[in-house]
């Protein structure tokens, strides 16, 4: 490989959200950090190049987008997903969920529903409850393969009410690991269609897909669908730039694209920062190939954790994920709470993994496991995961 995925790298001397807020979210602050969606890798050297050359101009004062920020999200997406992106239609957001929760408070009213699919992302639940809005959970089911699916049946039973006005989809979906199939993405649609439900949909994790699985983006269906979504992507996620708080959302409608622009530069937040300005930039024009590498590796540490586990933990119950670097752990035959089954990952296993009813209570009895490190440190994870299996069949 040309780049270095096995290099070992101290982050408790970088204010790491990931590594130093342990203690905070779980009471130690010694522990293996699984948890928070972000990696342990240096990120590409070309996007450090460009921040360098940044750096060493010595000033960082207000910046200025240029078209070609705009033109390099535009190409990215029409080269690998074919969605062909109007330039008059993307704008720069500080991150996926302010976005959400800027759709929310403003194109919505609290008497309207919002819809979901979980287990989910927890501030998709949070960004709804906190605009005063009515949450509406479609929750995902498995099939006889332990496969996560849409109950596609529960879908358009919720969206006959004529109060449920959004539906904010997860493709890739975190935690679950599913990349959506494209004959899946036109049921939706077409439900979406017949009932005037409106969609946003977070593609955040579009570019970690693995091999056998296609990432269709959800507006790029037809014309139709595109007039109804409003989507959200950024280069943060692939390329571990997620501290410099940077993302792209497209607005097919004029009126809504204005007021969205209007509302960020109330805030006074609508310039990107000066580094994200080049990261992003050259993340989309010069990533392409450590992205490639890094997909190669995280499949590997995937297929190290789903080895491990049918071979060794047999009360464990894992699906392969799709995409995303996330592991969904499937606790359930343990017969434990979820606060016991916490407890023991914490105080015997020292490892912090993401308790899977915070993804809504379809997830009570999972966990997730962020695989985006060193290949040493998945080995050790799923070791200490299996040593708390081990006591806790005794």
């Amino acid at each position: 490989m040309k780049y270095n995925f096995d290099k070992r790298v101290d982050r408790r001397e970088n204010n790491s959200a990931k590594w130093d807020e342990m203690g905070k979210n779980f009471g130690n602050n010694e522990l293996l950090p699984m948890w928070i969606a972000d990696m342990d890798f240096e990120t590409a050297p070309e996007i450090l190049d460009e921040m360098k050359n940044k750096l060493e101009q010595k000033i960082f004062g207000y910046v200025s987008r240029s078209d070609s920020y705009y033109q390099s999200a535009i190409e990215w997406s029409k080269n690998r997903y074919n969605y062909d992106i109007d330039f008059n239609t993307i704008i720069h957001s500080p991150g996926v969920i302010p976005t959400i929760s800027i759709v929310l408070k403003h194109f919505t009213k609290n008497t309207d529903k919002i819809m979901i699919q979980t287990p989910v992302y927890p501030p998709f639940a949070g960004t709804i409850k906190n605009s005063d809005r009515i949450l509406v959970e479609n929750k995902l089911i498995q099939d006889s393969n332990a496969n996560w699916v849409i109950d596609f049946e529960d879908f358009e039973a919720k969206a006959k009410d004529e109060n449920l006005k959004w539906f904010i989809l997860c493709n890739p979906h975190n935690p679950v690991g599913r990349i959506w199939k494209k004959e899946e993405l036109k049921k939706i649609a077409d439900i979406c269609l017949k009932y005037d439900l409106r969609v946003i949909s977070d593609e955040i994790w579009r570019d970690i897909v693995f091999k056998g699985h296609e990432f269709t983006a959800f507006a790029s269906l037809s014309k139709e669908v595109e007039d109804i979504t409003i989507t959200c992507f950024s280069a943060t996620k692939t390329f571990n730039l997620a501290g410099l708080q940077a993302s792209f959302a497209v607005f097919p409608r004029k009126v809504e694209l204005e007021l969205f622009e209007a509302k960020l530069a109330s805030l006074d937040i609508k310039r990107n920062n000066v580094f994200s300005l080049v990261a992003i930039e050259a993340a989309f024009n010069k990533g392409e190939d450590w992205l490639n590498e890094l997909l190669e590796y995280l499949e590997g540490n995937i297929d190290l954790v789903v080895e491990y586990v049918q071979k060794n933990i047999p009360e464990l119950k894992i699906t392969k994920s799709e995409g995303t670097y996330l592991v969904w752990l499937d606790f359930r035959e343990l017969n434990l709470s979820n606060e016991e089954i916490s407890k023991a990952l914490i105080e015997e296993g020292k490892i912090a993994l993401n308790e899977g009813s915070s993804f809504g209570d379809v997830g009570s009895g999972f966990a997730r496991m962020n695989i985006a490190c060193p290949r040493y440190m998945v080995q050790d994870a799923i070791e200490r995961v299996g040593k708390v299996v081990k006591s806790l069949r005794k």
